[in-house]
């Protein structure tokens, strides 16, 4: 094995310029792969983590009539009261850390002079801190939320030209049907990091929220956060009969608030692998070049060889192992500078802020994205570069051995 791979080595840098162009594709296609791959796993992570941290929590038990597509939020639809046997399974189950209840609906957010559709959260600040890490995110940092105060996301305070404890006025539909508005004071600014919910949400008391809706008791939802060594199913499981009790409600998970962004995900990895193919393709064609020009100039070489009485497999071996150096070292480059750049990127990320904006990506990421570091991903691609090389010198391989070996040596 030594031995060939010598031979290999001494023949692939007899010219070492076509060594290098015919290297370049394969360094690239595989350097892309693993940033590519390091950058979409990343934003998967960052993407589901955000869910979980500010929207979705674990899971939520809603209403029959609630659907994550339904971006009309009303509340005589969606709204329920919670019974008090699922209150107290949820207090007592060894897998919940938390729950809190939520009340949502949009409205218009306004000083005066601007106008803005926002959503508006009503909470309960003792329960909603333990459940999500919104209010972790807050400036200032608040340590109680009174009645008539107002936290609204980073971005929406650029639209308004006021100060802290200035008053707001929010208007929406009430349960009744009627428009109507409230009055309350900007206690502070959430930043988060998701754009769904610096660009567009607002917080107010959750029984601030109870009397301007004139709901009662009604909640939107119960998000619950699960403990971390607790498993989605095992809760899901003890929780059946309790839900089966009262068949107007339901349990949505924080998957089913992430099939948008796995369904994003897919797309581009798709996308992406398609671009990747076609540079690594390139690649596999300049090894089967450099190949078939290698053996074109040694063809006297070979016939010698064949002349002498070496097998044709010996031949194959010679110039598959060129192949496979080549792949081999072209992924090598590529695993190198690949796994650095990945690392770079798990590391500190790359700020898209500026590019960004408000645009909308798809993802709830709107500044630094921040990419995963996997050995065993930039392995297997390396795996798939040097592959790539031995696929690709086969045929010209084949034709080395397939030469009449008087016309070879004439």
């Amino acid at each position: 094995m030594l031995f060939w791979i010598k031979l290999a080595f001494k023949n692939i840098f007899r010219n070492r310029q076509r060594t290098f162009l015919t290297l370049l594709p394969i360094i690239f296609g595989v350097t892309l792969l693993i940033v590519m791959f390091s950058l979409l796993d990343g934003l998967n992570r960052d993407s589901i983590n955000n869910l979980i941290n500010y929207e979705s929590a674990t899971l939520k038990i809603v209403s029959k009539n609630f659907s994550i597509f339904d971006k009309k939020i009303d509340i005589n639809k969606v709204g329920f009261i919670v019974p008090d046997e699922i209150v107290e399974f949820l207090k007592n189950s060894k897998l919940v850390e938390s729950f809190t209840p939520e009340i949502i609906f949009t409205g218009d957010l306004s000083d005066g002079i601007n106008r803005l559709p926002v959503l508006v959260k009503g909470i309960d600040f003792s329960s909603y801190k333990k459940t999500f890490k919104t209010l972790e995110k807050t400036y200032p940092k608040i340590d109680d939320f009174e009645n008539d105060k107002l936290l609204i996301g980073s971005d929406l305070l650029k639209y308004f030209e006021i100060n802290f404890d200035s008053i707001l006025i929010i208007q929406s539909r009430t349960s009744g049907g009627t428009f109507d508005a409230f009055d309350v004071k900007l206690l502070g600014v959430v930043s988060t990091g998701n754009p769904n919910i610096d660009r567009t949400t607002t917080y107010v008391d959750i029984e601030k929220a109870r009397d301007f809706l004139n709901i009662g008791n009604k909640v939107s939802n119960i998000s619950i956060k699960l403990k971390k060594d607790s498993s989605l199913y095992d809760f899901m499981k003890s929780f059946e009969n309790v839900l089966s009790k009262y068949p107007y409600l339901k349990l949505v998970t924080w998957e089913d608030f992430a099939v948008e962004i796995r369904a994003i995900d897919s797309a581009k990895r798709y996308s992406g692998s398609i671009l990747i193919f076609v540079f690594l393709l390139i690649g596999g064609v300049g090894i089967a070049n450099t190949i078939l020009l290698s053996i074109y100039e040694r063809f006297k070489e070979v016939g010698t060889m064949r002349a002498m009485g070496a097998p044709n497999s010996v031949i194959l071996k010679m110039f598959l192992f060129e192949g496979a150096t080549l792949g081999f070292l072209g992924s090598l480059i590529g695993m190198v500078l690949g796994g650095l750049l990945s690392f770079y990127l798990y590391k500190v990320g790359l700020d898209f802020s500026s590019l960004i904006k408000d645009m909308d990506i798809g993802y709830p990421i709107k500044n630094t994205f921040r990419g995963s570091f996997d050995l065993i991903s930039i392995i297997k691609s390396g795996i798939f570069g040097i592959l790539i090389g031995i696929i690709a010198s086969f045929y010209p391989s084949r034709r080395a051995i397939k030469e009449n070996i008087i016309r070879i040596l004439k």
